[in-house]
């Protein structure tokens, strides 16, 4: 029995952590937030935009990030994400400017399927980015 996991998280333009030494990684699942602890089941699961954590020891790091795949198997945690930001790079005039911009599209009547699915992506990811700000 493993007491830690391996994390590693990456996007198209970096790898944004890969750590061997995590005790637990909470994730924004499409169906709801997850908390993996080592020896956990393996799982292959959707993620949303929302708030990602890892502990390690009394230090508990975060980061927003976009819409991916998590993978866990064998105490490794492989998370693909379209967008990871530390709280600290997180730009909350840009993400305020881009929520107002998203609801404004999301008004407009007549909106293509795939249109007003792309504006309630990045509704969400405005959001999930602003939700950081109540918490700093």
């Amino acid at each position: 029995m493993a007491d830690k996991l391996f994390l590693a998280l990456v996007t198209r333009e970096r790898e944004v952590v890969v750590d061997p030494d995590v005790d637990q990684v909470n994730i924004p699942g499409f169906d709801g937030d997850m908390g993996i602890m080592a020896d956990h089941a393996p799982l292959l699961t959707i993620l949303r935009p929302g708030r990602f954590s890892y502990q390690k020891g009394d230090e508990e790091i975060e980061l927003v990030i976009s819409h991916g795949y998590a993978e866990v198997t064998n105490n490794r945690v492989t998370i693909l994400a379209e967008s990871a930001e530390f709280l600290h790079e997180i730009d909350h005039e840009r993400a305020e400017t881009a929520r107002a911009a998203a609801e404004k599209l999301l008004e407009e009547t007549g909106l293509e399927e795939e249109a007003f699915k792309e504006a309630q992506d990045k509704l969400f990811r405005a959001l999930a980015r602003l939700e950081t700000k109540k918490s700093d």
